[in-house]
């Protein structure tokens, strides 16, 4: 449902439903009706939009329906461990206790400890500083052989009240913090230039296609029901996403994930690369959370696209070309800025960075990069040319979040079940949509060249009793008179 003022203004604001099905009728009687009210319907449309009677426009304007059909996606849901590595697998604060002692060592497990302190406590060994050139290839292989799996973490998981395995909706993907897993993220074909990235390994092994949605435009008519990304379709807790996480206390390695242990989750835009490192909230063990969702969505009216990204301040889709991300929003743009900005600095990147990278050029960019001074104007080049403007269309979820004890040994006991796995922490995870309605902001013009002209006329008939006749007579006495 919409509600708005006939008035054209800066920013009009829409009450949408998140979901709605509307039944079919299919008598022949029904048909017919349909058929003429669309076309009186259409005539009004018609009427309206071309009468120089210039208020009555927005009235029958097609965008400013009074009900709006309107579906957004489920927030695409990135989780990552704190446990970065699994003790039973590399025991972290063992290697970090024998480097210590000895810090020139090159041996094989060095390197993989090396490797694995890239995504550990950044506060606990700061006097680690790794060899001087690796390759990202193996970088990632280590961190990816120490790091839970999925199913190290999640059990089965239920999506609107049915029951599917994790690894059917949650992807592995690559991220600053490691090895985190997604649901509802685009697929990497779609989100992802793949022609111009590292090809030694993936960010993302998602094979997730988007059937018939696009940020700017939404869902196509006729999508059906279910669809990918998955679309939100009701509100309440049976409509969301419930997950029962977990952790094994032997896995704990706290000299690498820090006092901490839980998860952090982050609630994103399927479009949209993660960076937990802007924003994210905490799960911690042995908690029922709850995470209630109310999205924002933000739209253009087309009729600033005349004028230019500057003055308007943002950018539509066609107007910037991102090299890493088939998308434009604003985090991807500036995901691919830190990146490029990095590599422009330190000729490397960080091994969750989009970029394509050839080793030779790499070690050529080492040896020749002896002026800091070049480097530093390189690097201000690129950041002042960033301009990550916001996207025209935008889509964010805020979370509310509220929790309990959730102690799964006690209900198993209340119920006289056999206990055969002990030294789990269990979490419970609900997210859904708060309310079946949110609150939806266009951008628009609050004066068109229609409307000026109109309020022209207005003030010059008010005021000077000018007419259509007065501009007919000032031609007249100026040409034929």
């Amino acid at each position: 449902m919409e509600r708005q003022s006939g008035s054209n203004s800066l920013e009009n604001i829409r009450i949408s439903y998140i979901g709605k099905n509307i039944e079919q009728d299919t008598t022949d009687n029904v048909k017919i009706k349909r058929e003429k009210t669309s076309l009186i319907k259409q005539c009004l449309i018609d009427y309206t939009a071309n009468t120089n009677l210039h208020g009555l426009k927005y009235v029958g304007e097609k965008e400013r329906t009074t009900v709006e059909n309107l579906d957004i996606p489920y927030p695409a849901v990135t989780l990552c461990p704190e446990m970065k590595v699994m003790q039973t697998v590399f025991n972290y604060t063992e290697h970090y206790h024998l480097k210590e002692t000895n810090p020139n060592t090159t041996e094989e497990p060095d390197h993989l400890f090396e490797d694995v302190s890239l995504i550990c406590n950044k506060n606990v060994a700061p006097w680690i500083r790794g060899r001087t050139f690796s390759l990202g290839n193996k970088t990632v292989e280590n961190i990816k052989k120490v790091s839970p799996t999925i199913h190290d973490i999640m059990g089965p998981l239920m999506w609107k009240d049915k029951i599917f395995r994790s690894s059917d909706l949650f992807s592995p993907i690559l991220t600053e913090e490691g090895y985190c897993y997604t649901f509802n993220t685009i697929g990497a074909d779609e989100l992802f230039r793949i022609e111009n990235l590292n090809t030694d390994y993936n960010y993302y092994d998602s094979l997730n296609k988007s059937q018939s949605w696009t940020l700017e435009n939404g869902y196509l008519p006729n999508t059906p029901l279910e669809t990918y990304p998955h679309r939100g379709t009701g509100y309440g807790e049976n409509a969301g996403l419930l997950n029962v996480l977990r952790a094994s206390e032997k896995d704990f390695d706290y000299l690498c994930s820090g006092p901490t242990q839980g998860y952090k989750i982050i609630l994103h835009n399927p479009a949209e690369f993660p960076k937990l490192s802007q924003h994210y909230f905490r799960i911690p063990l042995e908690r029922d959370v709850v995470v209630a969702v109310k999205p924002k969505m933000m739209t253009t009216s087309n009729g600033l696209k005349p004028y230019s990204p500057v003055r308007r301040q943002w950018y539509f889709s066609s107007e910037r070309y991102l090299n890493f991300f088939k998308v434009y929003t604003q985090a991807n743009c500036e995901t691919e800025c830190l990146t490029n900005f990095t590599y422009a600095r330190c000729g490397c990147v960080h091994f969750g960075m989009p970029l394509e990278l050839v080793t030779v050029e790499i070690q050529n960019n080492l040896k020749e990069a002896t002026n800091a001074d070049d480097t530093i104007g390189e690097a201000h080049h690129i950041a002042t040319n960033c301009k990550c403007l916001p996207a025209c269309t935008s889509i964010e979820y805020e979370a509310e979040t509220s929790q309990a004890d959730f102690n799964v040994y006690a209900l198993l006991k209340a119920m006289n079940s056999r206990i055969t796995e002990t030294g789990f922490l269990y979490t419970q995870i609900k997210i859904f949509f708060k309310e079946a309605q949110f609150i939806k902001v266009r951008r628009s013009e609050l004066y068109g060249h229609t409307d000026f002209l109109a309020n022209c006329g207005g003030l010059l008939g008010l005021f000077l009793g000018f007419s259509l006749l007065s501009v007919v007579e000032f031609i007249y006495f100026f040409t034929l008179r």
